[in-house]
């Protein structure tokens, strides 16, 4: 039992950590840009929100690999 909750917990880790460079490409593959040179607060907390959301999306499909993986792993 301590194995299994070593091992999520250093799967929850490793996916949280791939999140948030998924959660930079994702924010990166928008290209976003501004008018000015500089961001204005709605456009910053635009693309924090944007960035956030991207993390949760990243770690869910981190994660959903991972079960499908592992499914995979044990019917072969």
């Amino acid at each position: 039992m301590k194995d299994l909750i070593i091992r999520e917990l250093f799967w929850f880790v490793i996916s949280f950590l791939i999140a948030l460079v998924g959660s930079f490409l994702f924010l990166e593959l928008l290209a976003l840009s501004s008018a000015e040179p500089e961001l204005n607060s709605l456009e910053k907390l635009f693309t924090l929100q944007l960035y956030i959301i991207g993390c949760i999306v990243s770690f869910i499909s981190v994660y959903i690999v991972r079960i499908v993986l592992s499914f995979i792993k044990k019917k072969v």
